[in-house]
């Protein structure tokens, strides 16, 4: 018989108290599975936990928590757990001949929402010897989630925290420790409860930098949220343009763009693949309603279709940070194609890894151009070219081809562009020409 593994909580959560002695067998989560199907609202799906061997043996929780942040029981069933433990409170007093089995179901919804207050905790890189510090400091869902989120980004100013609220607290247990104070014990503990209070409010304005915005722009972040969570991708001219009655009146689409650009992921909103458009990120990853014209956005603004000098024709998407990344594992999955690159040092100086997504194939290449084009803004005449290209046999209509796709990509830039030219012993017009009947 192994040890059982003893679990705390905090007691910040709302209507219970969760930080009494828990008692984990070996079977856990089939347990509590079983249990959590048995009540009406509940559909068995998989516990979002994996242990390492024994979770009674190794006492090791390993993190999986949704894309967004979410923790376990919003992400499994779309409701927070203190939620789900009054709805069973409530049914439990109308259904009182299942009141063990209603008992049973929130002593099991504990012992999960427990785990997951470990597992975050444990997820932090700094927070080794802070654990009780951290579960009351502040913890609640919010918090918890925020931790999730920016915990190690922000972790400096959250251990300062820490620190204070930890010195904080010694002071304040050494005065209980006294049975008589003098007058210099009395400017103490005013002045620890002070230091205290300023920890725990370090503590919330690092988690929640949302909250220390005007009441209109805060209102702005979750009216966009809301929006790009039901519709998908949008830029910001176009949700103050849904926004009308909604938003503040002087609510513009630049001053939304800054908002969702500082504070957007405070509300689970990113950069989307376009300029001045924006995405929301989901318990599985980026909401996008319309693949084929968000890919379409990459390809505009950070992508590239071009032809080799040796006659290979390549379509590539650039992303970058942690987010790029998760931007191209998800068009590669969506699309069913491509290859992905990740974690590049291109220059350096760069600070952010950079992730490509590269079609090379000529089944690639159709795949995406022939998705993406009824979308493209920018970048259409290429794809028209390159798709004409690789079906084309005659070598001379490939040389304009390629010629075509070249000069088109460089004809920004005045000296690369008459350089080409000059190379080719053509001139823009001509080049222009071979644009006739794609």
């Amino acid at each position: 018989m192994v040890n059982p593994v003893v679990i705390m909580w905090g007691s910040m959560f709302i209507g219970d108290e969760y930080d009494v002695p828990l008692s984990v067998a070996d079977d856990f989560s089939n347990t509590v599975l079983k249990s959590l199907a048995q009540h009406p609202h509940f559909q068995p799906q998989e516990v979002p936990l994996t242990t390492l061997n024994s979770l009674a043996k190794h006492d090791e929780v390993k993190p999986q928590f949704a894309m967004n942040g979410d923790g376990w029981f919003e992400s499994k069933y779309g409701t927070d757990a203190n939620t789900i433990i009054r709805m069973c409170r409530k049914m439990r007093r109308h259904d009182k001949s299942f009141r063990d089995e209603y008992d049973g179901i929130i002593k099991d919804i504990r012992r999960v929402k427990a785990m997951e207050v470990d597992a975050t905790i444990k997820s932090l890189s700094w927070a080794d010897g802070l654990e009780d510090v951290i579960r009351n400091i502040g913890l609640d869902d919010r918090s918890l989630k925020a931790l999730r989120k920016f915990g190690d980004s922000r972790s400096t100013s959250l251990q300062k925290a820490c620190q204070q609220f930890l010195k904080a607290m010694t002071v304040l247990q050494h005065l209980n420790d006294k049975s008589d104070w003098d007058t210099e014990d009395q400017q103490n503990w005013v002045d620890a409860n002070e230091m205290k209070k300023d920890a725990q409010k370090m503590w919330k304005n690092t988690l929640h930098q949302i909250d220390g915005l005007k009441k209109t722009d805060a209102s702005a972040l979750e009216f966009a949220s809301d929006l790009l969570e039901k519709e998908g991708a949008l830029g910001s001219r176009e949700i103050v343009r849904r926004g009308y009655g909604v938003l503040n009146k002087s609510m513009t689409p630049g001053r939304l763009s800054a908002l969702l650009k500082m504070y957007g992921e405070e509300v689970d909103v990113y950069k989307g693949s376009a300029r001045q458009t924006f995405v929301k990120k989901g318990t599985n990853g980026f909401i996008i309603k319309d693949m084929w014209a968000y890919t379409a956005g990459f390809v505009d603004a950070d992508g590239s279709i071009f032809i080799s000098e040796r006659g290979d024709p390549r379509v590539t998407i650039v992303a970058s940070g942690d987010n790029g990344r998760l931007h191209c594992e998800e068009l590669q999955k969506a699309i069913g194609c491509g290859r992905l690159v990740s974690d590049q040092k291109l220059a350096k100086n760069t600070i952010k890894p950079v992730h490509r997504l590269i079609f090379s194939s000529k089944n690639d290449i159709r795949e995406i151009l022939k998705g993406v084009l009824p979308h493209l803004k920018l970048k259409s005449l290429q794809a028209k070219a390159v798709l004409n290209y690789i079906e084309e046999k005659d070598s001379m209509r490939k040389t304009e081809l390629y010629q075509l796709v070249t000069y088109n990509n460089w004809k920004e830039h005045k000296n690369k562009a008459a350089s080409l030219l000059d190379k080719w012993g053509l001139n823009a017009d001509t080049i222009g020409g071979f644009a006739e009947g794609l």
